[in-house]
């Protein structure tokens, strides 16, 4: 039986197996992993997967100190952690599954005896967790839509965003790009209406965008009323022809159909430019998914994993459940 363990690794080693195993996940790319850092001031933790003397997979984790123990969590606007799988694409199904299985239970042991707590949230693609279930890991579905943008068409969309969307163009609304500073401004006004408080401050976001926007992994779109003042906006990430939906945010007093224009002119355009797909990050509430689901995506499951791993850890995660 072949020997799985895990490994800390430096960048240089790390960012070569990025460069011959590509990623189409951005949350394992180095840039954003700087950012984060820089932003949220958290260490991050880059790890090999090794099965017999070579490394099979790559994991990028943030590490944070709880009562004075090291522990894992998923960073705010971080939906998905950074695992990413050696490129098996000749080998058959039942030798890639059984590959990422094994993996992720020497994995998990290695969260296990290193850490107090550990959070990670997996990609779509990642499925298989029963090696954290096994340990008694809590494992929680959650819900995305992707749309392939193959088969991207207008009449996958529903009757009424159909009627939505004319009804937005010809109220005289128009696509173009904003600034960082305008798309934040709109998200925080988003959660105030809504009287939830923004997971992240209006200063971090800035500068995480920022410099995400620098690195050259964002994008920002618009929708802009007749009169050219911004009422949409929606920043996505884009790797390998992947695109990630981030961050979005509305004026109080968007008129209506803004934010379906956006979503609409960003499906559109990312076709135009050759891309593969967009995951739309999110589908976990009932507003929420009725937006969503009127463009035609598919919907995927992901999962979330989190195990307290010390008494004390158990401890204070069922007081603050109390």
């Amino acid at each position: 039986m072949a020997d799985y363990k895990v490994e800390v690794v430096d960048a240089p080693s790390y960012l070569r197996f990025l460069s011959d195993n590509p990623s189409d996940n951005p949350y394992s790319l180095v840039p954003l992993l700087e950012a984060y850092k820089k932003v949220f001031l958290y260490d991050f933790q880059l790890l090999f997967i090794i099965r017999n003397g070579v490394a099979v997979a790559s994991c990028a984790l943030f590490v944070d100190k709880r009562f004075h123990q090291p522990t894992i969590r998923l960073m705010p606007m971080r939906i998905y952690d950074g695992v990413h799988f050696r490129n098996l694409e000749e080998s058959k199904f039942q030798k890639q599954e059984q590959e990422q299985l094994s993996a992720l239970e020497a994995l998990e042991k290695h969260l296990e005896k290193n850490f107090s707590f550990h959070q990670m949230s997996f990609p779509p693609e990642y499925y298989d967790l029963r090696a954290f279930q096994w340990s008694g890991a809590n494992v929680v579905p959650q819900y995305t839509y992707i749309v392939d943008l193959s088969n991207f068409s207008e009449e996958n969309y529903t009757k009424s965003l159909k009627e939505v969307l004319r009804s937005a163009q010809q109220s005289g609304l128009s696509a173009g790009a904003c600034g960082v500073e305008e798309l934040v401004a709109m998200q925080q006004i988003s959660y105030e209406r809504h009287s939830r408080r923004p997971p992240v401050a209006a200063d971090k976001l800035n500068n995480l965008l920022g410099a995400l926007r620098m690195a050259g992994i964002l994008e920002i779109n618009c929708i802009r009323n007749k009169n050219g003042k911004v009422i949409s906006a929606l920043a996505w990430l884009r790797v390998n022809a992947n695109s990630f939906f981030y961050v979005t945010g509305t004026d109080a007093e968007a008129e209506k159909g803004a934010s379906h224009l956006l979503y609409h002119e960003i499906l559109k355009s990312e076709k135009e430019k050759g891309g593969c797909s967009v995951d739309f990050c999110g589908a976990n509430t009932a507003t929420i998914n009725l937006f969503k689901s009127a463009f035609g995506p598919r919907l995927e499951v992901y999962f979330r994993v989190w195990r307290a791993n010390r008494f004390i850890t158990r401890f204070a995660s069922l007081a603050k459940k109390i």
